[in-house]
């Protein structure tokens, strides 16, 4: 086997996880770039993805989660979980230290970065949590936690956050905390739902192409049940009720149905929680969507392992346009954000056209730049390459305390 091969498809490495991760990152940017609806007002294309994206990566993150500290907590006594807490909590701080950097530049981008941050720290006590529970715990908190956010925000009169997390905005611990948790784009208290639900999945064993395949399935099958109960409910009275509670500010029904939210939802009426749309962080959104991620995870890790069955890890050495993108997501996400605040103002009157040249100058610049990373500098991005020593030095100094 070339030293090439080893270097785009490791031994031991699941490149079904990177070219999921891939599409993740490849449809945030699509929805970064590209208008979610016509002139007219109606969804377009990239709409379809809008939130669906974002999910994929915060269950991801989950998986990640799971697969970098579990060689760490093979290790006797109290110390494993020790120090894969401490590398945990050294990742989260590092991902969201970069968020609020990100989120200091000119991009027009909400950036996710620093709720990952806050949800890698929040993982720390799942770490050790049997599987069992991890498999009570997801589904419950992507269908409970929105109500619980709602009832919190309709009690307190809370409104959207609509600040992004910037190193001007931290200084306000309360008002951070309050968009991290409730207000944001991202909210923890609903998307923490997703992380718990990455780490289920992978504990689960589905390394093979029919199991993986039963995943696809079943992730498949909960995301046409909620987006059937959502538009049940909606047919049934709900959005009648919808449409009498935005008569005063009639597109914002339409936008919050088919285009996006701001992370969550008015609290005018509690039908809110029957929509399905972008972003808009009801139970069916949540549920559907991470019932999408899990479809993706799953066929993407069949087709990986049924190629590598048929043509051996150099049959996986093909899959780089997605799998190398996928195998540096911070490096290459980092480096979108800033792409598009250097070039704000020369893209911008091109995207009321579609934004289709912007997307494919960000596609082949990144996906160019991945595989020649990977292929003659190493398997790790350059951003990862950093968080990952830093992770390392953590956990060593926790096992020799």
């Amino acid at each position: 086997m070339s030293s090439t091969v080893l270097r785009l498809a490791p031994p031991g490495r699941s490149i079904g996880i990177d070219a999921a991760r891939g599409i993740a990152l490849f449809g945030m940017i699509a929805t970064h770039v590209m208008p979610l609806s016509d002139a007219a007002g109606d969804p377009v294309f990239p709409a379809v993805i809008a939130g669906r994206a974002a999910a994929l990566f915060a269950v991801l993150a989950g998986v990640s989660t799971v697969l970098s500290t579990r060689r760490v907590l093979e290790a006797p006594g109290a110390r494993g979980w020790t120090a894969a807490a401490a590398g945990l909590g050294v990742r989260g701080v590092f991902i969201a230290l970069i968020g609020l950097l990100l989120g200091s530049l000119p991009s027009g981008i909400a950036i996710i970065l620093v709720n990952y941050g806050a949800m890698f720290v929040l993982a720390v006590p799942l770490l050790r949590a049997p599987t069992w529970l991890l498999g009570v715990l997801a589904p419950v908190w992507l269908a409970a936690a929105p109500v619980l956010s709602f009832a919190i925000r309709r009690a307190w009169g809370l409104s959207p956050a609509y600040d992004v997390p910037s190193l001007a905005t931290a200084v306000d611990l309360p008002w951070l905390a309050q968009a991290l948790v409730l207000t944001g784009y991202y909210p923890v208290l609903q998307w923490m739902g997703y992380v718990v639900l990455g780490m289920f999945v992978a504990r689960l064993d589905w390394h093979s192409v029919r199991r993986a395949l039963g995943l696809a399935a079943a992730g498949g099958a909960c995301a046409v049940l909620a987006l059937s109960a959502s538009s049940l409910l909606l047919s049934a009275g709900g959005r009648t009720a919808l449409e009498i509670a935005t008569a005063q500010r009639p597109d914002a029904l339409r936008q919050a149905l088919g285009e996006t939210s701001y992370g969550i939802t008015p609290t005018d009426t509690w039908w809110w929680l029957t929509i399905a749309g972008p972003h808009s962080g009801t139970p069916f959104d949540m549920v559907s969507t991470a019932g999408i991620a899990v479809a993706v995870l799953g066929g993407c890790g069949a087709a990986a392992l049924a190629i590598e069955q048929r043509w051996g890890r150099t049959g996986l050495a093909w899959c780089p346009p997605l799998s190398a993108p996928g195998s540096m997501p911070l490096s290459i996400y980092t480096a979108h954000v800033v792409l598009v605040s250097l070039t704000a103002d020369l893209f911008c009157p091109a995207r009321a056209l579609g934004g289709g040249a912007e997307f494919a100058l960000h596609a082949c610049l990144f996906v160019l730049a991945a595989v020649v990373w990977k292929a003659l500098i190493g398997a790790r991005g350059p951003l990862e390459a950093v968080v990952s020593a830093s992770v390392r030095g953590a956990s060593r100094f926790a096992l020799t305390r």
